[in-house]
């Protein structure tokens, strides 16, 4: 529910962007000035960033700090970026994150569940990031003309950091009492923005339209290297999922509550026979060696991976076998390791998790 009388603008939102409104109950000492230079610093050598370098200039500069009568108040795009502690302002300004292991978000099937999800903008984004990457299938197919590895994600990192991006960059912060939302499945990944879309944008035209809610907060995403070119967002999702052979995302505009995109993962079912499994570093680096190697012996993989033990190394060289991933020949003293290859010799194109 949208109550302005409880929100702490010192002007109506509607005269402008909320993010560049002065916020009351605030002053510039809750800015973390030392967050503001390696911010400036960083943006400086990305190229993204040409203006003030003291802190105090750019919090001003980009309306994270305005004048009001002779006094400065952080604004919501200062207190969400750069504040020791958003949510002592902006209470509602989080992200819950719910993992279920089915397609349904039924509290039999919680893989993880955490609420509250706080700190800055750009620390709720690299948090989420993380765990979506770390909770989704990765894997490789080895190409046809050779053993050659092609990396192979359930979900490409490029449009789960877009609509991360999107979901917190693009929400209406006015709406009190509901989170920004994340909610992954067995088969898809949802995000969930507060809101709804801004005034003028529909499903239809989305990809048309440029109507940022939060310039500020885009504007500054986009010098820290969140944001690749205004407006190109999910113009970028749709581009990548295209690309990649992935299914289209799915909008939806549940108008003043909430805007919803729903992307599906590449499909295990498409590789029936090998199917993704989950693989330590040093099984990764064994599929390495046996690729750059075509064929390898366990005294070859014990002298890439001195650290670890015999026995160890051949439990993980089981477990590639039993994966499918690698194939054993010859006699016991004898033994070879390659990449399980199919009828007529060449590698096998399956997709293999690694």
């Amino acid at each position: 529910m949208n109550m302005m009388s409880d929100y702490p603008f010192l002007d109506p939102p509607q005269m402008r962007g909320a993010d560049s409104l002065p916020i009351r109950r605030t002053s510039p000492d809750m800015i973390d000035l030392d967050q503001v230079s390696a911010h400036i610093a960083e943006s400086i050598k990305r190229g993204r960033y040409r203006g003030p370098t003291d802190p105090q200039e750019y919090l001003l500069h980009k309306a994270c700090l305005v004048n009001v009568n002779g006094e400065l108040y952080p604004t919501l795009a200062g207190i969400l970026c750069f504040s020791r502690d958003p949510q002592a302002v902006f209470p509602n300004a989080v992200v819950d994150l719910g993992h279920y292991g089915g397609t349904d978000p039924v509290s039999y099937d919680v893989v993880h569940l955490e609420k509250n999800i706080g700190g800055t903008i750009f620390e709720q984004i690299e948090r989420l990031e993380a765990y979506l990457w770390r909770n989704t299938r990765h894997g490789m197919t080895i190409g046809d003309t050779g053993a050659r590895r092609i990396e192979l994600h359930e979900y490409p990192q490029a449009v789960l950091r877009e609509l991360n991006v999107n979901m917190l960059a693009h929400r209406d912060y006015t709406v009190i009492g509901s989170a920004s939302r994340v909610l992954l499945f067995r088969n898809r990944i949802e995000w969930a923005s507060p809101g709804g879309l801004p005034p003028g944008v529909t499903e239809d035209n989305l990809l048309l339209m440029q109507n940022a809610r939060n310039p500020v907060l885009l504007s500054i995403l986009y010098e820290a290297g969140y944001v690749e070119a205004y407006g190109m967002g999910l113009d970028t999702v749709v581009s990548v999922l295209n690309a990649e052979g992935l299914a289209a995302p799915r909008f939806r505009d549940l108008v003043g509550a909430a805007f919803i995109v729903t992307v599906y993962g590449r499909p295990v079912e498409s590789h029936p026979h090998t199917p993704y499994v989950d693989l330590n570093e040093s099984q990764r680096h064994i599929v390495r060696l046996i690729n750059s190697m075509v064929e390898a012996t366990l005294s070859d993989i014990r002298e890439a991976l001195p650290d670890r033990s015999k026995r160890t190394l051949q439990d993980d060289i089981t477990r590639l076998i039993d994966a499918g991933i690698v194939e054993r020949y010859g006699q016991t003293k004898a033994t070879r390791y390659r990449l399980r290859t199919t009828n007529n010799g060449l590698p096998d194109s399956d997709t293999h998790s690694y």
